[in-house]
């Protein structure tokens, strides 16, 4: 059966499937996977490179190479936003406040991964595998490659946890940097690495091209960043906002890739421009920006997971990639800790940036694939194929150590807005469940007695069944007193209002009650049974004070936490 199965998906597979289809199938498959495995408390970058897997070469094979090569022009686009998002987060007050910190610990971090990586495999690889230059070689641009900490997969278990405090600040400040410190490192490696193995290299290529690489994508990005905030200062309008947007991203990616130049820092440095020339406009366009972002991201990683190919692996290549992992692993965390440390760092960053640093994809396939034009042959096929094996398990490695890094120190769930609040908590939670009511045939004397005890504005009505037949607000008091000559003729249930009818439960969001309550435009909500005996009591000003309190509980959290 399984045989069968196999043969029919890989008879599919050479059929040439439209683009639309492809789309569904990859975005469908990376959805079910990220919601199985955040049901099994594991981050859904996960599940959505396991989706990848499932799918790709070392799966069913229905994401061969050719629809690979298809796709990826929206790799990039994906690639290219979450450097956007993360250029967002870089505002010139956190420089200022963290600038020194963040230049340690990514030196400290960067260069123990390099050494370690660099040491343990010249060493091993030569007294185990033999051909000791060979591998001296291969630690020192394997060692470089290491350095290089993925921004995607980190970034996106911070969103998808709503993160924020030193720690998250740290973690995006370092993953930003990152990639100017491994291209520098590899620009050094490449150029000693021909005189070890008697090769002779363009001196561009092996020094000048990383330099010119960091230089030209900061360029592009300045450049496409203020181009967008003049066009966006002539809009207001969401839509148009969001195009122009996706518009300058795309002229970005797309100006980077003619320039064969890092598309990731001129992103990330369009973010940065605009976060700091525009930080009320910009608010904005990162909402957009990401409200629009979630289908890419799953593509992402979903094709992270399909470009593993397990059959290429060789034993010394396995072996090579165990010593890379142990060895950047080790680096990154001992180089974390001690920059952090160093730089005197709050304790939560000391004691969880290094779990944070482990993911590993973009720069550092673009590195492999460098190395491999700047030396072909049995060094540069090696590269590739152990940077490949380790992004893989690294990818799936990484995220759940920053969940749980983020989750230790405190910083989950603080990233919230007004939105989260309200739909995360239901009505339940905050309503009145004996608010002060009127009998329907009590005398106006009483009523006025009834809201002279409370702070109420607005008063439900019900009969002896405590069935809802109405409310009282100030509105209908006042207007009651042109009747006072009527004295005790006048009722609770002659001066009532007609109450709201829509039902909303105890179990209904907060975000769903403030829609109703939008939709009447009033300023209460009764909760009512399917009898329509009274519940409980609201009013949307218990909904500001409650949402007002829990968003300056999250500020005066990530205050204390330094």
């Amino acid at each position: 059966m399984v045989e069968q199965l196999t043969y029919t998906f890989n008879n599919i597979s050479s059929v040439h499937l439209n683009a639309l289809f492809l789309l569904g199938l990859v975005l469908f498959a990376g959805a079910v996977g990220g919601k199985i495995f955040q049901w099994l408390r594991i981050p859904q970058v996960v599940g959505y490179i396991i989706a990848g897997i499932l799918l790709g070469q070392s799966g069913l094979n229905i994401i061969n190479k050719d629809i690979l090569e298809v796709l990826v022009p929206f790799n990039y686009f994906a690639l290219g936003i979450i450097g956007f998002m993360i250029g967002g987060e870089l505002k010139k007050e956190v420089f200022r406040r963290y600038g020194k910190q963040f230049i340690i610990i990514l030196l400290a971090e960067g260069l123990a991964a390099f050494v370690a990586v660099a040491i343990l495999i010249g060493l091993l690889g030569s007294l185990i595998l033999g051909k000791g230059v060979y591998y001296w070689a291969l630690g020192l641009l394997l060692g470089a490659i290491a350095s290089a900490t993925a921004p995607a997969a980190t970034t996106d278990v911070l969103w998808e946890y709503k993160t924020r405090g030193p720690l998250t600040t740290t973690v995006l400040g370092i993953v930003a940097l990152d990639d100017g410190l491994a291209l520098i490192l590899f620009a050094l490696a490449a150029s000693i690495v021909p005189g070890m193995l008697g090769q002779h290299s363009s001196l561009f290529s092996a020094i000048f091209k990383p330099f010119y690489e960091i230089g030209a994508g900061i360029l592009i990005g300045i450049i496409f960043g203020f181009m967008l905030i003049k066009i966006l200062r002539k809009y207001a309008e969401k839509d148009k906002i969001l195009l122009f947007s996706l518009c300058s991203i795309l002229f970005a990616l797309g100006s980077a890739l003619l320039m064969k130049i890092d598309m990731l820092l001129a992103a990330m440095t369009m973010g940065v421009v605009l976060v700091n020339w525009e930080p009320r406009l910009s608010k904005e366009v990162f909402k957009l920006v990401s409200g629009f972002a979630t289908p890419f991201y799953i593509l992402f990683f979903v094709l992270v997971g399909a470009k593993f190919d397990l059959h290429v692996t060789s034993l010394s290549a396995v072996f090579i990639a165990v010593i890379y992992i142990l060895g950047r692993t080790a680096g990154k965390m001992i180089g974390a800790h001690l920059g952090a440390k160093g730089s005197k760092a709050p304790a939560s960053v000391v004691k969880y940036l290094p779990y944070c640093l482990f993911s590993q994809a973009g720069v550092a396939i673009g590195l492999s694939i460098l190395a491999s034009q700047i030396f072909p042959g049995a060094i540069g096929n090696s590269i590739i194929v152990i940077v490949t094996l380790t992004t893989f398990i690294v990818q799936l490695l990484g995220p759940p150590c920053v969940k749980y890094a983020v989750i230790k120190a405190g910083e989950a769930g603080l990233n919230i807005t007004e939105e989260d609040v309200l739909r995360k908590t239901t009505v339940g939670q905050i309503i009145d469940k004996n608010p002060p009511y009127v009998y329907e045939n009590i005398q106006l004397k009483d009523v006025l007695t009834t809201f002279s005890q409370s702070t109420y504005h607005t008063y439900p009505v019900v009969d002896q069944e405590k069935r809802l037949k109405g409310v009282i607000t100030l509105e209908s008091i006042r207007q009651s007193f042109a009747h006072t000559e009527m004295g005790s003729l006048v009722l609770a249930h002659d001066i009532m209002e007609p109450a709201i009818t829509r039902k909303i439960s105890p179990d209904s969001s907060l975000l769903e009650a403030e829609e109703v309550i939008d939709k009447y435009s009033v300023d209460y909500l009764p909760i009512v049974n399917e009898k329509t005996i009274l519940l409980g009591f609201i009013e949307k000003g218990a909904i500001d004070k409650f949402v007002s309190s829990k968003l300056i509980e999250a500020e005066e959290k990530i205050a204390s936490m330094g």
